[in-house]
């Protein structure tokens, strides 16, 4: 008995954790509004992920690719909200470009996190450092 509940939350949880990447970046907006930080309050919000997966055993090695999951699904909701902005470029290609290159270095930061995790949870903060500074690079690179 005591195993099905174990495995029905942990189908919860597989189930709900995407579902939350897909309302996170809305949430984290309106933190961003009054905190002009991106790049440290984006990578907070993944850090919760981070601390998620590597919490769930059931995942065991797939930790990597659900991270990388989760990251996408992030990364395609804040291009929603940068669609509600598509007036301010007047192009699409900056959107797509946005999509593609945001994306990846959304993935690219919480495959760190995870990974430096599943190491030691101990070190965490360390990856969610290393993400930090991939995206404030990220952003100076690309002028965001």
């Amino acid at each position: 008995m005591m195993r099905k509940n174990q495995e029905r939350r942990n189908n919860i949880y597989i189930i709900l954790t995407p579902l939350v990447a897909l309302i996170a970046p809305f949430l984290v907006f309106i933190i961003e509004q009054p905190l002009p930080y991106p790049y440290i309050v984006e990578e907070l919000a993944k850090a919760v992920f981070a601390y998620l997966i590597l919490s769930e055993d059931s995942l065991g090695m797939k930790k990597i690719g659900f991270a990388a999951l989760i990251a996408l699904l992030f990364s395609l909701s804040e291009t929603v909200l940068y669609l509600f902005n598509l007036y301010v470029s007047n192009t699409v290609t900056v959107v797509f470009q946005r999509l593609i290159f945001t994306s990846s270095m959304h993935a690219v930061t919480l495959v760190i996190m995870v990974t430096v995790g599943m190491v030691n949870k101990k070190y965490l903060p360390l990856g969610i450092l290393l993400g930090v500074i991939i995206h404030y690079s990220y952003n100076r690179l690309l002028g965001y």
